[in-house]
Order: C-alpha cells, then sequence, then structure tokens
C-alpha cells in the first residue's frame, strides 16, 4: 500500500497523464494516458486508469476500488495543483528488458509553477498485457 500511496503521489505531483486513445497498451502509452488525464485535470480518470494497469494479485470490490481511487485522485489534485497543475509532459524514454518480460519508462512532468519532475515507472508483462510493477 506504502509503494501504491508513493506512485500515486508522484502521480499527484503530476506524474501520470496522456490521452485514453490507441497505444496505451505499450508502458509509454499506459503513461501518456494517465498524464494526459491530469493535465485535463481529471485526477479521478488518471487514478482509475493506474489502478486499471497495476500489477496487483489483490483482487477490490468495485467499492472499494472506487474509494480509493476518489482519495487518491484527490491527493494527487492537491498535490498537482499546489505546482500549478500539470503544464506539460515529456516521454523521454522507454527501454524493454532483452526478454521483453519488463521495460522501463522514463517521464518528465512540467508544472504550471515552472518546476519538473522526471519519473521512472517500471513495468512488467502479465498474460499479454503490461502492468505498473510495485516491486522495487
Amino acid at each position: 500500500m506504502h509503494k501504491i500511496t508513493s506512485i500515486l503521489a508522484v502521480a499527484a505531483i503530476a506524474l501520470f497523464a496522456a490521452s485514453c486513445g490507441g497505444g496505451s497498451n505499450s508502458p509509454a502509452g499506459i503513461e501518456k494516458a494517465i498524464y494526459s488525464q491530469m493535465q485535463k485535470g481529471n485526477y479521478e480518470k488518471a487514478v482509475e486508469i493506474l489502478y486499471d494497469n497495476l500489477d496487483n494479485d489483490k483482487t477490490s470490490t468495485a467499492e472499494e476500488k472506487a474509494q480509493s481511487a476518489t482519495s487518491f485522485a484527490g491527493k494527487a489534485k492537491q498535490s498537482a495543483e499546489a505546482k500549478g497543475g500539470v503544464k506539460n509532459f515529456e516521454i523521454l524514454e522507454e527501454t524493454f528488458a532483452e526478454d521483453g518480460a519488463s521495460a522501463t519508462v522514463k517521464s518528465k512532468i512540467v508544472y504550471g509553477n515552472g518546476s519538473d519532475e522526471t519519473q521512472t515507472t517500471k513495468y512488467v508483462k502479465k498474460d499479454g498485457a503490461w502492468k505498473i510493477s510495485l516491486a522495487k
């Protein structure tokens, strides 16, 4: 749970964002989808995309998921808005392991107040789909 909070805090600080459109079946596409929603100010949707793409074996009820998403979205919004919101983001690098089972995405988020942050997110391929890894 602490790792999820850390990821969401970073997301809250304007980590994840992008369009929900095509290309979201890749690690970079997932990042873009999350960051795009944050840039639009739609933190609930950004957190929903994040949750839908987590490598998590725990099964949550729809109610538990909705409560967590609402809570994390509020924290993410507060963090990002304290920096002037997500002004822009850029995928700097998408790197795949030789075996094709894992990847990393390095992203840069620029906030409305001019500050920026670089984030690296780890992904694993599970059942043919890319998932955000919570493992260290």
